[in-house]
C-alpha cells in the first residue's frame, strides 16, 4: 500500500489554515477554538487512516472470490 503523500500534506494545511484563520478572524471564540484545536489535532491521525483505508480499496479482493469459486478453496 503507498500513501499519497501530496494528498495528505495538502490535507494538513488546509486544516492548519482554517484553524489559524478561525483563531486570528474571531477573536471573541478564542476559548472555544483552544479544546477543537486539540481535538482536530488528535483526530487528524485516525481519521485520515480512515479515509486512506477506504480510498485504497481495489479489486484484488474478488479476484480471491473468483479464484475459490473456480478452483476451490485455497488450504
Amino acid at each position: 500500500m503507498k500513501c499519497n503523500t501530496k494528498t495528505m500534506v495538502t490535507t494538513a494545511l488546509a486544516l492548519a489554515l482554517f484553524i489559524a484563520l478561525g483563531y486570528w478572524a474571531l477573536p471573541q471564540f478564542r476559548g472555544a477554538f483552544a479544546p477543537f484545536i486539540l481535538v482536530a489535532c488528535m483526530l487528524v491521525c485516525p481519521l485520515s487512516m480512515l479515509l486512506m483505508m477506504r480510498g485504497t480499496r481495489s479489486g484484488t479482493d474478488k479476484q480471491d472470490v473468483q479464484s475459490e469459486t473456480v478452483t476451490g478453496p485455497k488450504s
